[in-house]
């Protein structure tokens, strides 16, 4: 090797390990728009590993398209034809990129012929002393700088424009603006408005124009992380098989601003699930996972992508009909699901749904409710990822009817009851649940109601409660205020019994239930399930027959017409119908089936003697007394007579007056001999194992007797003279079923009781 060559390989080092140790190289501004002829110059500074600048490197410009744009040694860019060309500055392995879009032309020039000699250069030009400013007229009286206050990470640079203002505020003439960076160690400025962020600090940048016309912007650098926006604390970023989505670069320390795009570099370690473009724009390719990884500016993240299987079609509920009506304020539920091909679900497809007139009414995607929210048509869509996947319901709100699910209650003194209505439309059928009611009561004495439809019994009686709707249309629902307990007494005199009611804190206080004026004699009564109304027998027509009443007394009817004695009536389940016992058509007893109107007569029992009919709370099934083998035993079958059967069989005791608790139990007197006596008793059964529990003691002649639906208190019909079997003496005893004696419900003179019965 010759001493030249050395000597001029010892002068090139320095350069390559310089290029060696760039970590990064960025270009300033990312992005420019110039008009075809027009210049503009780049900055192109190189970082070492921890951010520093290298002054010394030496940068190589090119342009990928020198018929759009060409670039000089200096970074000058020419603008040739219309289109967008990238600029590059390279050192070494690195390189930082810009993009320029030229306008105002004809398209790209055609290469010349082959042979044909080139045009020398341009003279290379000065950065642009009016660049980044808009067009204006009339002298600066001020100037600012956009923006105000310039955030960087260390290495990362920025472009400001000035703003030459007239004192109105308008734009003024472009002026020639002079720039400096009054901390250098901090940031540095070029005279095309480039910062770049040196060193972490705070310096300023000052803009200074003919005229005395200054501006300045501190220009902030720290040393803070940034991260992708669309980036989820533990979930992935979900897509659908080719979406296009825009990932974002902000740091959360300089106020979540976003880094420029151009500066960073993405990429993708499965292009077959994700594949991601320089600017961050990420489109998914298929189903998978795949991780996303963005570098610059000495930093590293990524975000999780998780692209979901193709959607085929949509499962919908309620299925596609022409309307789907929904009361005015009130709701309907709406359902999508994605499904594949083979109808696999898909749940983490994004569903879009949207109404078209929000006025009419709003739908919440969290809920899948729907509300009406005025009168008229809509239309409410769900939109699947991908073409055609989408479904409309139209929706029409109508002033729905307002319909009660108890138009009939019965309830105690102080008690609460809440009512509950739902909307229906023209033909009845119910829409949901009706919502916004205005509530009124027309005898407030008897019955309160609150905004939620809660009735509360102040006294005795009946009152009306209407609910109106939104629409104005309105339902009302018959409130009953009675007693808890009702029993027939012969207080009135002449050797008849009446009904009257009284509660469990006050026996002695009685209330007669039919009008002062009414002297026909009742017994047997039996509350309907919602207590609004009692069955009971009554010989006002000459014989024993089953009538029904309002729970306030009023509204008397007549339900069963025959010349045999009818009796003990009760209700079933649905508060439709009555089962009780009568001797028709020859004399013996039977148990039978009638609806409160009359109609539907049906003879439940052929065989034997059976009375006293029970129904479960459930309506399934019936409990009565047979008398088979001159023994009384209890026996059950189903509500429409059917698979009758003994519950029990026992030849040394009779079993009667069988009754249901609230919970389904089966409660019954039981009569057997104790020695030389003969005891009464009243037990508790369990229908699947038939074993027993005592709720009374022995010591009470009991005829018969009544339970709460909660079993908690025992109304006991006691023969109060029980050596006078000839002519008894009725009373009945109040007894609680844990503890306590006996009570006797107050009565004057002869007068006596039967019959108890208990309000549901």
């Amino acid at each position: 090797m010759t001493s030249r060559s050395l000597i001029a390989t010892l002068a090139l080092l320095p350069r390559v390990l310089t290029a060696q140790n760039v970590a990064e190289v960025q270009v300033a501004p990312p992005s420019v728009t110039i008009r075809v002829g027009e210049r503009t110059g780049l900055l192109a500074t190189a970082f070492d590993r921890i951010g520093n600048v290298i002054p010394t490197v030496r940068l190589i410009w090119s342009s990928n398209n020198v018929n759009i744009a060409k670039v000089d040694n200096n970074g000058t860019v020419t603008g040739v034809s219309n289109g967008v060309a990238i600029i590059e500055a390279r050192a070494g392995a690195r390189r930082g990129q810009a993009a320029i879009q030229v306008v105002g032309g004809a398209g790209p020039v055609p290469p010349p012929p082959p042979g044909a000699p080139a045009p020398p250069p341009p003279p290379p030009p000065g950065p642009d002393p009016y660049g980044g400013q808009p067009p204006g007229s009339g002298p600066a009286a001020a100037l600012r700088l956009e923006p105000g206050v310039i955030y960087l990470l260390p290495s990362e640079n920025s472009r400001v424009s000035p703003r030459a203002l007239k004192e109105d505020g308008s734009a003024a003439a472009p002026v020639n603006v002079n720039w400096t960076s009054l901390r250098t160690d901090v940031a540095s400025v070029d005279q095309s408005g480039n910062v770049v962020a040196l060193a972490p600090g705070q310096g300023t940048i000052q803009a200074t124009a003919p005229g005395g016309l200054t501006a300045t912007a501190p220009v902030v650098v720290q040393q803070a992380d940034f991260t992708v926006r669309e980036a989820g604390v533990g979930t992935p970023l979900m897509l659908s098989p080719g979406e296009v989505d825009t990932l974002h670069v902000i740091v959360a320390a300089q106020n979540n601003r976003t880094v420029n795009p151009l500066v960073l570099q993405w990429a993708s370690n499965d292009q077959s699930v994700a594949r991601v473009s320089l600017a961050g724009v990420v489109t998914a390719a298929g189903p998978g996972k795949a991780t996303l990884s963005v570098s610059g500016l000495l930093q590293n993240k990524s975000i999780e992508v998780s692209v979901h299987k193709v959607v085929d079609k949509l499962s919908v509920r309620p299925p596609r009909v022409p309307d789907v009506s929904v009361p005015l304020t009130g709701a309907a539920k709406f359902d999508a699901q994605a499904l594949t091909a083979d109808n696999t679900p898909v749940p983490e497809a994004p569903l879009r749904w949207s109404v078209a007139d929000p006025a009419i009414a709003s739908f919440d995607p969290q809920t899948g409710m729907l509300t009406g929210r005025a009168v008229g048509k809509t239309q409410l869509t769900v939109k699947g990822p991908g073409t055609g996947l989408a479904v409309t319901w139209t929706i029409n709100v109508i002033a729905g009817s307002v319909r009660f699910v108890q138009p009939r209650v019965g309830i105690g003194l102080n008690q609460r009851h809440t009512l509950h209505a739902n909307y229906a439309d023209d033909q009845g059928n119910v829409l949901g649940a009706a919502t916004n009611l205005t509530w009124s009561t027309d005898n407030p004495p008897v019955t309160t109601v609150g905004e939620d439809g809660t009735v509360a019994g102040a006294g005795y009686g009946h009152a009306r409660v209407t609910a109106t709707a939104p629409g104005g249309k309105t339902a009302a629902a018959d409130i009953y205020v009675v007693g808890e307990i009702v029993v027939a007494s012969s207080r009135a005199g002449q050797g008849k019994f009446q009904l009257y009611s009284a509660e469990r804190s006050n026996l002695a206080q009685l209330s007669k239930l039919t009008p002062p004026t009414d002297t026909a004699s009742a017994n047997d009564p039996a509350f309907s399930p919602d207590g609004s109304r009692i069955a009971f027998v009554t010989q006002r027509d000459g014989n024993p027959e089953i009538y029904v009443m309002n729970a306030d007394g009023t509204g008397v009817t007549r339900v069963t017409n025959d010349p045999q004695v009818d009796g003990r009536p009760t209700f079933t389940a649905d508060g439709q119908s009555i089962v009780f016992h009568s001797s028709r058509p020859a004399g013996k007893q039977e148990i039978w089936a009638v609806n409160l109107d009359g109609t539907g007569l049906t003879q439940l029992t052929r065989d034997s003697i059976n009375f006293s009919p029970a129904v479960s709370p459930d309506g399934q099934t019936i409990a009565y007394v047979s008398v088979r083998d001159k023994n009384y035993d209890i026996w059950l079958m189903g509500r429409d007579g059917s698979n009758q059967r003994a519950f029990t069989r026992t030849l040394q005791q009779k079993e009667s007056e069988p009754h249901f608790l609230r919970d389904g139990t089966l409660v019954y007197l039981v009569e057997r001999k104790d020695g030389n006596r003969t005891v009464q008793q009243v037990v508790r059964a369990d229908l699947t194992t038939g074993s027993t529990t005592p709720m009374t003691g022995t010591d009470l002649a009991i005829a018969s007797f009544a339970i709460s639906p909660s079993g908690d208190l025992v109304a006991l019909v006691v023969n109060a003279e029980p050596q006078n079997r000839r002519n008894p003496a009725y009373k009945v005893y109040m007894q609680p079923v844990s503890s306590g004696t006996p009570v006797p419900m107050p009565t004057t003179g002869s007068e006596q009781m039967i019959t108890p019965t208990f309000r549901p």
